[in-house]
């Protein structure tokens, strides 16, 4: 280890020879098994499930979908489900029979669902019945595929509100069916679990696949650093999509594995969110940065509930300000701790357990994981120099799907992978990210993809040339989209027009995308979209270019 390597200051963990589910039931077992897991409390009737309850329902649906829907080992299914208690059901027992998991958000519209399960070559789709209609749509578009049948679809209601679709409360099955189980660490390594969508560092969403290894490996990374916090008795609250990757395994399948029951909301209410922490004694809450700036410029005449169960606050999937840390710890009386991570990385690479009081830190390096710091040339940097963050371990992804180059781009000889985050890093392994070097935009954690706005804008006949950039939105804490748009020769000469042809091009983008994607950093008229020699887009310059901006739409 060079003094231009960074090694976590935690021992390894030893990653088991298991597949997930097979891992995740054995650590349950050892748990309090009359003690829910999760918690769905969004319900009128609170609806919970047992450590027992969720493997006995998985093994029940796993041989319903080997029997009845004939789901086998290498087949994709996809996961378009928001937030519920049966999520876990649907992706444990798909991986029991070796079937991989591509989560998709409920909130796309069909061709954004269109686009990724024909991509991903996806033959089975869980959904419930307010997404129903958007799937169908979706399968429309992708007739004549592997998938384009209502057969393919399975509902987690307890009755279809469509003809032809099952639930999975009505395929349960107590027949026997392979269970799929890893048989050596090559095979653990090399069978991917779930294949989740992101921008990567440049491009479109490209499909992250991550192995069993990789998501065992790193709920064990993140299980080390919570058990050293030493809360008893937790309950954990959340809203973080299971979509999203933080949600998924940094949370959802890490803090049961540490003791806690996790207490779901599909949407964040202020005045719900501050009656369950009161409700279930909650200890410990996941959240983004915007929702905790919302909760902290809160009148203090909000907090009418007793908060005091509450302990630590994990704050992830986007940068969070010290000052709004320090706000909120201050009336909360709960901790603030950052992480740091990506969904190549599975995602967690760092967390903030050591100094409360460094709110700029994102933590330090998760056990297992090494990690480097490389100037514009390559070139390792020592400790407190800025650069590119790269990092190693069992938690690295198998690849992007279907796409070598880009996960030969990412990934180096030397198994560093490449961020596209700017920070540094500091003895003990302390992290410090401070800019982002890549193309993606993060909206309240979501990821929006610059050259799919943009790819999107010029179909339209009145684009002549465009592009997406994200600029910081000061009130919500948070990056939005921003279109530099160049019109058509007929429409940009009259200025009156121009506005009023931008103000609709964009809400015509708003209307095809989902609302995370939509365009709230508004538009700028340009002449021209300025252009590296290499036909790349210099997005450093057009942040430069802010002044002439239009906003949209500020309430939303």
């Amino acid at each position: 280890m060079t003094c231009s390597e960074f090694k976590s200051i935690f021992p390894d963990v030893d990653v088991p020879l298991q597949d997930l589910p097979t891992f995740f039931f054995e650590q349950t077992s050892k748990l309090q098994s009359d003690r829910p897991i999760f918690v769905n409390a969004d319900n009128s009737q609170t609806e919970t499930l047992t450590g027992t309850q969720l493997h006995d329902m998985s093994v029940a649906l796993a041989s319903g979908l080997y029997h009845t829907l004939n789901v086998r080992k290498g087949d994709v299914v996809a996961v378009v489900l928001p937030n519920t208690i049966y999520y876990f059901v649907v992706t444990m027992a798909a991986l029991m029979l070796g079937a991989t998991c591509t989560l998709i958000n409920p909130a796309y519209v069909p061709g954004e669902l269109a686009q990724q399960l024909g991509h991903c070559g996806a033959k089975f789709v869980v959904t419930d019945n307010n997404t129903l209609p958007s799937i169908r749509q979706a399968l429309a578009q992708l007739e004549g595929t592997i998938i384009s049948s209502t057969k393919s679809i399975l509902c987690v209601d307890r009755a279809s509100a469509h003809a032809g679709v099952h639930s999975i409360f009505g395929i349960l099955s107590h027949h026997e069916f392979p269970r799929f189980r890893v048989s050596c660490k090559a095979e653990m390594q090399a069978t991917p679990a779930f294949l989740c969508y992101s921008g990567g560092t440049t491009g479109l969403p490209k499909g992250v696949m991550l192995s069993h290894y990789n998501i065992v490996a790193n709920i064990l990374q993140g299980k080390c650093l919570q058990d050293t916090l030493r809360i008893a008795k937790r309950t954990t609250l959340t809203m973080l999509p299971i979509f999203h990757i933080y949600g998924l395994v940094s949370i959802a399948l890490t803090f049961p594995l540490c003791g806690s029951s996790i207490v779901f909301m599909s949407k964040f209410n202020p005045c719900r969110f501050l009656q369950l922490i009161e409700e279930y004694k909650v200890t410990d809450v996941a959240l983004v940065p915007p929702i905790i700036n919302t909760l902290a410029k809160l009148p203090p005449a909000s907090f009418i509930n007793n908060v005091s169960s509450l302990q630590l606050v994990i704050s992830g999937a986007a940068p969070l300000g010290p000052g709004t840390t320090a706000l909120f710890e201050v009336f909360i009386n709960a901790r603030v701790a950052q992480g740091y991570g990506l969904t190549e990385t599975s995602p967690g690479i760092s967390f903030n357990i050591h100094d409360s009081n460094n709110h700029k830190s994102s933590g330090t390096l998760m056990p297992n994981i090494e990690a480097i710091v490389v100037d514009d040339y390559g070139r390792r940097l020592g400790p407190g120099k800025t650069g590119e963050l790269c990092s190693r371990g069992p938690n690295i992804m198998l690849g992007y799907l279907q796409n070598e180059e880009e996960t030969t781009r990412v990934i180096g000889e030397d198994g560093f992978s490449h961020t596209g985050d700017i920070g540094f890093i500091d003895h003990p392994a302390t992290v410090f990210v401070t800019d982002r070097k890549k193309e993606l935009i993060k909206f309240n954690g979501f990821q929006v993809a610059p050259a799919e706005l943009e790819g999107i804008l010029l179909l339209h006949p009145q684009v002549k040339d465009c592009a997406v950039i994200g600029v910081f939105d000061d009130e919500r804490l948070t990056e939005v989209p921003r279109a530099f748009l160049v019109l058509s020769a007929d429409e940009a000469g009259r200025s009156l027009q121009a506005d009023e042809v931008a103000r609709e091009l964009v809400e015509w983008v708003n209307g095809q995308v989902a609302y995370f994607k939509h365009l709230r950093g508004g538009y700028v008229l340009v002449d021209a979209i300025p252009k590296s020699p290499a036909g790349k887009i210099p997005r450093r310059v057009l942040r430069d270019m802010v002044t002439g901006a239009k906003q949209i739409n500020n309430a939303y």
